[in-house]
């Protein structure tokens, strides 16, 4: 009973929802399936189903049931230091999916993509915007945090008409403190009060805007199958010598470890650990003399889809700045991905033969 009131539901979303893809989740409006739940006999309703009826909707970022309440929030981004002085990071394992790129100097930068942020006790250390980053909080409608930025992400915040939360503005003090306890420039924090508070204090919208799901979400954890489904128990992303994090499967998700040592958010007391590891291969470019980064971001590539111990080799396109980078598997099918938290790894195409599996 329990599959087919599952079924049921899915066929009311895809019924319901333009976009969705067989099995997934790409709506933005649940009232359809909330409706056909709440007229259902209680006996065919499991503890799932129940908790969806009783106000809860899939997560447009980690296709999982959340409330309703968090599913109607303005979606905010924040750029992270991810150097080894920077560790341990706070907050980092309250993202819905978390971007790394690299930038000047071989070093890398994250990004969390957040949506239940508000009990957030305390994220960073926060550091500057860099442009490309810019463009993939752009394919949420973000709100971007930062501390600090080029001249090349003022320009494109300017281009794209992005409303940040900067730690340089006149509201700064507001969204950011000082952690007396580390060194700067690694010491600037904000919480999810402190968001709150930038984001009324600047008068954005605080109601989400995103129109659709990042993912074509499984309804359930399905495992990759196949021929192209290969063992994957463990991601080695050498970007180089200095940044050469790397993932271990167990227990069901991929956990980081990076500088020889576990990824930990120090306020969770926790490893970072993800459902789906996304390898996403880019071209970047040096653009200028002082080593800054380019991403061509508006393209298409290659790269591995990473889920359930197993990986797949996919491919990506992005066609401007306003629209979504959307992944497929190498068949060209839109790429099914399972429900849960995500990392995506924007890496350098020219050392693709760096990324290994184990």
């Amino acid at each position: 009973m329990k599959k087919l009131v599952g079924y049921l539901m899915v066929l009311t979303m895809v019924l319901a929802f333009a976009g969705c893809g067989k099995g997934g989740v790409t709506g933005t409006d649940n009232k359809a399936v909330e409706m056909k739940l709440a007229d259902a006999s209680s006996s065919t309703i499991d503890p799932i189903e129940y908790d969806f009826a009783k106000g809860k909707t899939y997560s447009l970022l980690t296709g999982e049931l959340i409330s309703e309440k968090v599913a109607k929030q303005r979606i905010v981004t924040c750029m992270i230091n991810n150097i080894d002085v920077a560790m341990p990071q706070s907050g980092l394992s309250e993202a819905e999916i978390l971007y790394e790129c690299v930038v000047e100097g071989g070093i890398t930068r994250l990004m969390g993509v957040f949506q239940d942020y508000k009990k957030i006790k305390k994220l960073g250390p926060v550091r500057s915007a860099r442009h490309y980053y810019v463009d993939y909080s752009n394919e949420y409608d973000a709100i971007y945090a930062h501390f600090g930025q080029t001249k090349y992400a003022v320009s494109e915040m300017a281009d794209l008409g992005t409303e940040e939360l900067s730690g340089l503005s006149a509201l700064g003090s507001i969204i950011f403190y000082r952690d007396n306890t580390r060194v700067a420039p690694h010491n600037a924090y904000t919480d999810g009060e402190k968001i709150v508070a930038g984001i009324k204090a600047s008068g954005f919208k605080k109601g989400n805007t995103l129109k659709e799901s990042r993912f074509h979400f499984n309804y359930d954890v399905e495992e990759l199958e196949g021929d192209n489904a290969k063992s994957c128990k463990y991601i080695d992303l050498m970007y180089n010598s200095y940044s050469h994090p790397h993932f271990e499967y167990k227990k069901g998700k991929y956990y980081r470890w990076q500088y020889n040592t576990e990824h930990i958010d120090d306020i969770a007391n926790k490893q970072l650990s993800f459902e789906n590891v996304i390898i996403q291969f880019a071209d970047y470019s040096n653009i200028d003399h002082n080593g800054y980064q380019d991403v061509n971001v508006c393209s298409e590539g290659t790269g591995f889809y990473c889920t359930e111990g197993k990986r797949i080799p996919i491919t990506w396109s992005k066609s401007d700045k306003e629209s979504f980078t959307y992944f497929y598997t190498k068949d060209g099918d839109d790429l099914m991905v399972n429900p849960g938290q995500t990392f995506i790894s924007v890496f350098p195409t020219s050392g693709k033969d760096n990324v290994t599996f184990k």
